[in-house]
């Protein structure tokens, strides 16, 4: 089929290095289609506002995005030729001037929860990911903050957490649920003089110092129980805007250790809604 809308767009007079970038942009487009696990005959224009709201979160710029607009044009009129799909859901798009990136793909409080219930402990490794886990879900880590975090940093018989400064966020102490108390404290007890002789908390498999492989086997295990999963981020960017329906933007400010609160108005229910509207706005239907 690439072989065809190649041909498709000679037919349309363009040059061959136009040619080879939507191609490519249509390329990346599909992949997108399935990571969504959406068919070519449900796509609409919500869905290539999706698509959009995932070039934005990527760090795309207005004229990338319209770019990328102009390439599905051209791949859904060559649908269109060969009657595969009727409609072009991209005809008309246009981004104009700069959106802030938002959060997308966001969980909710009762998937965050049955990510953690449903994680099965089945070893050592997997009581360590169930432990990182549940900072993830409910005390909104990041993946720096989890390689830094010391032993003497958990204050159990306080049911607390503090966690340091970082580079890029400021340290707070955050309170512990009942049940990571136990998870915590047979950790540390049990399974972490097992399976590592390393200062810190947690160290990777090895005892390698960097926990980005873990987050990634962690998140693909997550995916079987719910295929929303996208990457660690995504869990925290979910966990500080469940935060902000029930408590003040200045306590979630401290809870998710941001340095500016502007930072953390960005996760304002209202503000991901007025940014939508403002992004449907900037994509006008001819």
């Amino acid at each position: 089929m690439e072989k065809d809308f190649e041909s498709y767009l000679k037919g349309e007079k363009l040059k061959d290095t136009t040619i080879e970038q939507h191609v490519r942009q249509v390329r990346y487009f599909l992949c997108w289609l399935a990571d969504s696990y959406l068919l070519m005959a449900e796509v609409g224009q919500p869905e290539i506002l999706r698509y959009v709201d995932c070039l934005w979160s990527e760090g795309r710029t207005a004229s990338q995005i319209n770019r990328a607009l102009l390439s599905l044009r051209y791949w859904f009129g060559y649908l269109n030729k060969q009657d595969i799909v009727q409609g072009n859901p991209a005809s008309g798009l246009q981004v104009k001037g700069s959106v802030r990136s938002i959060p997308t793909g966001l969980l909710e409080r009762n998937e965050l929860d049955n990510l953690y219930e449903s994680y099965v402990v089945k070893d050592d490794r997997t009581h360590r990911n169930k432990t990182i886990l549940g900072l993830l879900i409910y005390q909104a880590l990041t993946l720096e903050e989890l390689e830094t975090l010391r032993p003497e940093h958990l204050k159990l018989r306080k049911g607390k957490i503090t966690i340091p400064e970082t580079t890029n966020n400021a340290g707070r102490t955050l309170e512990l649920k009942p049940f990571q108390i136990l998870d915590l404290q047979e950790y540390i007890l049990v399974i972490r003089p097992r399976i590592q002789q390393s200062e810190r908390l947690f160290t990777g498999r090895n005892n390698l110092e960097s926990l980005k492989n873990t987050l990634l086997h962690l998140c693909h295990a997550l995916r079987r129980i719910n295929p929303k999963v996208k990457h660690a981020t995504q869990i925290r960017q979910s966990v500080i805007t469940e935060w902000l329906k029930e408590k003040g933007l200045r306590q979630v400010q401290y809870m998710a250790g941001h340095r500016y609160v502007s930072s953390t108005e960005r996760y304002l229910t209202t503000n991901l809604e007025d940014l939508r509207e403002a992004l449907n706005k900037h994509h006008p239907l001819k």
